[in-house]
């Protein structure tokens, strides 16, 4: 993926939010494309949507290849669940008369698990490739085979989405409800959400945190594995259908018309970049890469790619301030050299998490990985970044 040195950019302000570029890609498609799923840990992903159309990635979203489902159903949502020993990926997904197509190989070829029942599946969730959920309006089913068969509990609930940390996991829909197991989807117990407004998006980091997204821009958030929910500002009147989370900091939304949020101190501030990305349409579903790089996926078969500069580093003024680092790339001491006095040094990785701090201009780096890294240096004359590898 591109890298945007801002590190080595003559500007003339300091500018500390960071800057987002959004790329409309060709998919080769008309149909409304409602979910969309990521391997973990690569650029690899597929979108689903109506007609039975699914498409799948290879490169972060930069393109786009149609793959055969066999079916028409309506598309709601789609899983990548996990890889088999010989990394094949399994992948799921559901939609309208309950239909469920699995594939073992990929997406080179899928078959029909499920068809035929008068409801709709909007979600689905496989944590590996044998035990998996699918929810939806009246019901869920849960499955021990791969999705060869589900066995199914009736409700008077509407369940719009889902995720899993684990075997613990948490659901919500209509009516404000959300839902959590601690059992793989066996049993659920009532969450308090403080609201009656329908949701219908969820993610979690861990056991602990978590976010929800519904109907007229509601954002909530927990931090005690949903026990309790509280509200944040979204900036948005919108219905958002989507959010995912790279860590506690960094996280994006979609929604209808358009609607692009992204924060990085947790929700506690969204930034809208909604016109940024150049639609109207209704957004659907969100895929991260990482904190920074993902895609977000919506009706007339829109896809958009974002990518951004890690979230606080800064954009300077080289025009003022000379500053040298060296070695580089290094593999034990760096020194920074400068002719403005350092009052501190922070140093972030390209997901945006910070790393160190120091105040000598002679330090230790031995204690990073491998990889790129961003340096703020704050000066007596304001802040430089710079670029450095360790080896």
């Amino acid at each position: 993926m591109k890298i945007t040195l801002f590190g080595i950019a003559v500007l003339t302000s300091v500018v500390c939010s960071a800057q987002v570029t959004f790329t409309t890609r060709t998919t080769g498609t008309t149909q409304d494309l409602k979910g969309t799923t990521i391997k973990t840990g690569s650029e690899k992903g597929w979108t689903a949507g109506t007609g039975g159309v699914i498409l799948a990635t290879t490169d972060g979203g930069a393109t786009w290849a149609a793959q055969t489902s066999g079916v028409t159903a309506t598309f709601e949502d789609i899983s990548w669940g996990g890889a088999d020993i010989d990394g094949l990926d399994y992948v799921w997904a559901c939609g309208s008369s309950v239909t469920v197509v699995n594939t073992m190989d990929g997406g080179a070829s899928w078959d029909t698990q499920s068809e035929g029942t008068p409801a709709v599946a909007y979600t689905i969730n496989f944590q590996g490739i044998i035990n998996g959920i699918m929810m939806g309006n009246g019901f869920y089913a849960t499955s021990t085979n791969g999705g060869n068969l589900f066995s199914p509990v009736m409700t008077s609930y509407t369940y719009q989405a889902s995720d899993f940390v684990g075997s613990t996991g948490w659901t919500c829909g209509d009516d404000g409800i959300i839902k959590k197991t601690t059992d793989g989807g066996l049993t659920w117990a009532d969450q308090s959400s403080g609201t009656t407004l329908a949701l219908h998006g969820i993610d979690f980091i861990n056991a602990n945190e978590g976010w929800a997204c519904g109907y007229t821009g509601t954002i909530l958030h927990t931090t005690d594995g949903g026990a309790t929910w509280t509200p944040q500002a979204s900036t948005t009147a919108n219905l958002i259908s989507s959010i995912k989370f790279a860590d506690s900091q960094n996280g994006w939304a979609c929604g209808y018309t358009g609607t692009i949020l992204r924060t990085t101190d947790g929700g506690t501030t969204w930034t809208n970049h909604s016109l940024e990305g150049g639609t109207l349409v209704w957004l659907q579903s969100i895929a991260l890469i990482n904190a920074n790089e993902g895609w977000i996926v919506g009706d007339d078969g829109v896809i958009i790619s974002f990518e951004s500069e890690p979230a606080g580093v800064g954009i300077q003024d080289l025009s003022t301030v000379q500053l040298s680092v060296y070695p580089n790339p290094a593999t034990s001491m760096l020194t920074i050299e400068t002719t403005a006095e350092i009052q501190s040094i922070q140093i972030f990785d390209m997901s945006g998490a910070m790393m160190l701090t120091e105040t000598s201009s002679n330090f230790s780096v031995a204690s990073l990985e491998q990889g790129v890294y961003f340096i703020n240096v704050y000066t007596s004359e304001g802040l430089v970044t710079k670029r450095f590898v360790k080896s």
